[in-house]
């Protein structure tokens, strides 16, 4: 692996980071693959989730977004007037004007005191499952200049839900990510080298006054896998003009990186991503003879008369890559691991990229020096490929025990996860506990939190 600088005192990245998942969830095979008529198989393997996270009658995106700030708070020790921003991304909003970072600093005033985070401004990004990082991008750049020694908080909050029944609805799950940033952190320093790619795609939106997104699969997909090609090309560009990545002839700059983290719609899904990344990464590497021995020459269009009969075989040749030697190796090292908590709790929107990054960390994956890559995307549609390095101090952040705390959680029966789907369940299966709960809304349509000792 080639060397890589660890950039000096005043980067700016991601210092901690806190999970929250609703303690209820739902087995896919089972009750529910029995029902919806699925071999389970095709959930467990085909997609790679086993257990689907499903909030209770009283969680929302707020009080999930307010309970991962609050644990965030209080493993690291920060006080409110050490944060100046709080931006949220999500695609769960509750108000079409009222940011949801506002309830969520109404309810840790509950704890903190009324008026305590009075000078923190908040910002809701929309933009389906990039927000968030399109929102740690935005505060990076205030945290580089920030001169008060405040720190900035990004949180990503979901509840992933489609009709029951529909193609979608085996990809739900529910819960929140919050990054706390600012000035020399101790986990990842932003390269500050970001790769994009936009265009007007209708392969998922959700229209005003639905409940439910409307998702065309194999559509989205496709767009996911261009939008990712084109961000990364974009960012490797970049990442040679400033000569932070220097390939040399027959090196890629995948060769530069340690690990891989892509949006997880379906855990599957990085590997499909993946896959694509590293083909067309190694293209002019060393591999792509020895991938030419093993597969034989892709297929060129030029060569097909009809568009059908190359993209078949496109798609012919995308699969056998996918099992390769050479693709498996660098898929088991740089990559498979990122989707360790998506397996249990599903897709939780824009904040599933970090639960790639809290895998890594619980399982120790990431030690000082490495390059982290991510790839992140959101529907509509666009991506975002940029980089970090782990920090020398990285191996010193606690754990957060997350995968016990996935294990405590309580199994529900279907029958409970159809009425809490529908909204038909007004007593909650778990009372809450220790927690943000959403006690009423009120006549005017306004939402009231309380916390549950």
């Amino acid at each position: 692996m080639p060397t890589k600088n660890v950039p000096e005192d005043n980067a700016v990245g991601i210092d901690d980071l806190s999970v929250y998942v609703p303690r209820l969830f739902l087995p896919l095979a089972g009750e529910f693959s029995n029902n919806r008529g699925i071999d389970p198989g095709k959930l467990i393997k085909g997609i790679g989730i086993e257990r689907m996270a499903v909030p209770d009658a009283h969680e929302d995106a707020a009080t999930m977004a307010a309970m991962s700030l609050l644990d965030l708070m209080r493993r690291t020790h920060l006080r409110p007037e050490e944060i100046g921003k709080i931006y949220v991304g999500t695609e769960s909003a509750l108000d079409e004007a009222k940011a949801l970072g506002t309830y969520v600093i109404g309810m840790l005033e509950q704890i903190y005191g009324k008026g305590s985070f009075q000078e923190c401004s908040t910002v809701e990004f929309k933009a389906a499952c990039i927000g968030t990082t399109l929102a740690l991008e935005s505060q990076s750049y205030w945290a580089a200049v920030e001169e008060e020694g405040k720190v900035g908080i990004v949180i990503a909050s979901d509840v992933a839900k489609y009709p029951l029944a529909s193609a979608g609805e085996y990809t739900q799950g529910a819960g929140s990510v919050a990054l706390l940033v600012k000035k020399n952190p101790r986990l990842l320093a932003l390269e500050q080298i970001y790769g994009t790619f936009t265009r007007d795609e209708n392969d998922f939106f959700r229209p005003m006054g639905c409940t439910t997104a409307v998702v065309n699969g194999k559509h989205s997909n496709q767009c996911y896998l261009d939008a990712m090609r084109g961000a990364f090309d974009s960012f490797a560009a970049k990442a040679k003009r400033l000569k932070a990545i220097a390939p040399e002839k027959g090196e890629g700059i995948t060769d530069f990186v340690d690990h891989l983290l892509f949006h997880i719609p379906y855990p599957r899904m990085v590997e499909y991503a993946s896959a694509a990344i590293f083909r067309y990464d190694w293209r002019e590497s060393c591999r792509s003879k020895e991938i030419e021995q093993e597969l034989g020459q892709e297929p060129k269009a030029l060569e097909y008369d009809d568009p059908e009969r190359y993209q078949a075989a496109e798609a012919d040749y995308a699969r056998h890559f996918a099992k390769s030697k050479q693709f498996l190796q660098a898929y088991q090292a740089k990559v498979r691991d990122t989707a360790t908590l998506s397996r249990q709790i599903g897709n939780i929107y824009t904040g599933s990229i970090y639960l790639g990054l809290a895998s890594l960390l619980e399982m120790q994956k990431i030690h000082a020096g490495e390059r982290l890559c991510f790839g992140a995307y959101g529907s509509g549609c666009s991506a975002l490929f940029f980089s970090a390095l782990a920090q020398p101090k990285v191996a010193s952040v606690p754990l957060r025990g997350l995968l016990q705390r996935l294990e405590e959680r309580r199994q529900i029966s279907l029958q409970d996860y159809e009425r809490l789907h529908e909204g038909k369940k007004e007593k909650s299966v778990l009372p809450p506990r220790g927690e943000f709960a959403l006690v009423r809304i009120d006549h005017q349509g306004y939402r009231h939190y309380e916390y549950a000792e």
